[in-house]
């Protein structure tokens, strides 16, 4: 049953997005999108809901699409944040290091405009 297959794979992917990150998140990212392009595939294959038991996974899986993208949301802000702290640390690294970088060449030097 196509109906029952697209279900088991909804809540597999609600598992994976909502387990702690215990890979490493280029393995993570790279399962959920397997499993969002086979939903994709799926999806297209999928007939119209005609039986109580399939509109029942209908509505089941709209509900858990909506815990998913909303989960989906938050791991996006969380890798949006840790972009950012990176790049902070980055230039603070390198602030530390070379501290006088960004001081003008001309500060403290006298300059005699008379001719």
């Amino acid at each position: 049953m196509v109906w029952q297959t697209f279900l088991t794979l909804t809540k597999e992917l609600e598992e994976m997005v909502h387990q702690p990150s215990s890979q490493t998140r280029s393995q993570r990212m790279e399962y959920i999108n397997d499993l969002l392009e086979k939903r994709q595939k799926l999806l297209s294959k999928l007939p119209q809901p005609s039986t109580d038991e399939e509109k029942a996974i209908v509505q089941e899986v709209k509900k858990r699409d909506l815990v998913i993208n909303q989960k989906m949301e938050f791991l996006l802000m969380d890798l949006k944040d840790q972009m950012r702290n990176n790049k902070k640390q980055k230039s603070s690294k390198q602030r530390y290091i070379n501290p006088y970088q960004s001081v003008s060449t001309y500060d403290g030097m006298y300059l005699d405009h008379k001719k």
